[in-house]
């Protein structure tokens, strides 16, 4: 093997054409940076002329060279040049001249195709442009041309809608609100809309072709009533999904307010309400009732039921609370509408005002619930992408494009996200809030 291929394998480029001599390396100070510099020679045997199309092989002579200064990948984390002596020619049928090339660099490029790449590598990995622009020796405005290069902004992407589509919003730019759309079974990102206002998004939607919104079967969101009504206008065919997390969460915050206002009123049990309240929130039946000891606060050997019923013993609200909060997260375990539906219909004299609010909440969407307890979907994949998009933007201090924003939230959470094989089932531990 020759030295010209070895160094070709060391640096990972491919071209015939590179020559390199013995004296291939030399070190040189550039921006009082020290630097590799690796020395090559570049040709091509050109049969015919790729300007008039002359095949005289006499016709094409040599017409001097041209040095290029090449920025490559790091080697042994020392920033590295490629010198290129490029070989002129001249032909003397059309008196043009035309210089070798080469598939290392694009034409008139001083940055490598492998530093390219490097760098796309690294923004998948949730990096701040200053920093991949750091590695690689180039301006934070060179990494932002390469990631518009995978991602066109001004493109519309219209043309598809998956089967099942999460949809939910996070702060995009300072107070502003964006419209996140994501694959419910893959978990890839389909896009990213600024404003999220029903106006804009009805004609965000009216983009797509009828026949493409017509296919979405399912759509996942949370307990925000707009989105309902925009839903079923521009998706005719499509059941709505409400996340089963939202469903629990909205129960365990209103008996969690229920306690801390009996909390505060009884001044002998105060400490007890605050220091076990996770018992409260916790199934009823997954109370441990055989493992007794000493817990602070209580005097004698007690376990966790104990613990509750005593609670409970001392504000009947809290209790009728706290029983219909059991009943309705035992029905949304074991998947069972019928008890759900059962239970929210019937009246309850006791509970808190904070809970019977949330149980008129629970009657409106009673419909949308059911969809949620027969289907295999739900919106933890959509949380995923949110909190990937949030991490993005607190690595790069905030941004003040969007565009720039959303094209490096699509190649992180869409073009190098694994698409998973099967649907995402409903997760049973977010049950147990």
């Amino acid at each position: 093997m020759s030295i010209s291929n070895s160094i070709l394998k060391i640096l990972n480029m491919e071209d015939e054409n590179v020559i390199f001599n013995e004296n291939f390396i030399e070190n040189r100070k550039i921006n009082n940076k020290r630097v590799n510099i690796f020395k090559g020679y570049l040709k091509n045997d050109y049969e015919y002329c790729p300007m008039c199309g002359c095949i005289n092989d006499t016709t094409i002579v040599k017409n001097g060279t041209k040095i290029s200064l090449i920025k490559i990948p790091k080697v042994s984390e020392v920033a590295s040049y490629l010198e290129l002596k490029k070989q002129k020619y001249k032909c003397k049928m059309c008196n043009k001249r035309f210089t070798a090339k080469t598939n290392i660099v694009d034409y008139r490029c001083r940055i490598s195709n492998n530093t390219k790449h490097s760098v796309i590598n690294y923004v998948k990995d949730i990096l701040s442009n200053t920093l991949i622009a750091r590695h690689h020796n180039i301006s934070n405005m060179t990494v932002q041309r390469i990631i518009d290069r995978i991602y066109d902004n001004k493109k519309l992407y219209k043309n598809y809608l998956p089967e099942a589509i999460c949809i939910d919003e996070f702060t995009a730019l300072k107070k502003t609100m964006a419209f996140n759309i994501c694959d419910a079974k893959s978990g890839k990102t389909i896009d990213v809309v600024l404003d999220r206002t029903i106006d804009n998004l009805e004609k965000y939607f009216s983009y797509y072709l009828k026949e493409t919104r017509e296919k979405v079967k399912y759509v996942v969101m949370d307990m925000y009533k707009p989105y309902i009504g925009l839903i079923k206008n521009m998706f005719s065919n499509a059941l709505i999904i409400i996340d089963m997390f939202h469903i629990v969460q909205l129960i365990s915050r209103s008996l969690n307010k229920t306690r801390i206002k009996i909390m505060k009123k009884d001044k002998l049990n105060y400490r007890k309400y605050k220091r076990y309240f996770r018992l409260l929130f916790k199934p009823r039946l997954e109370l441990d009732s055989s493992y007794w000891k000493k817990y602070i606060c209580f005097k004698n050997l007690m376990t966790e039921v104990d613990i509750v019923n005593y609670l409970l013993e001392q504000s009947d609200e809290l209790k009728a609370t706290y029983n219909l909060y059991q009943s309705i997260l035992y029905s949304l375990q074991r998947k069972d509408y019928k008890l759900f539906d059962k239970i929210i219909k019937q009246d309850y004299k006791n509970i808190s005002e904070y809970m019977n609010t949330s149980l008129n909440t629970l009657r409106e969407f009673s419909g949308h619930i059911k969809n949620t307890l027969e289907q295999p979907y739900s919106n933890g994949i959509m949380e995923r992408n949110n909190n990937t998009c949030k991490l993005i933007k607190r690595i790069a201090y905030g941004y003040r494009n969007f565009n720039n924003f959303k094209a490096k939230i699509l190649i992180i959470t869409n073009i190098f996200r694994k698409p998973k094989k099967e649907a995402m089932k409903i997760n049973s531990s977010l049950l147990n809030v």
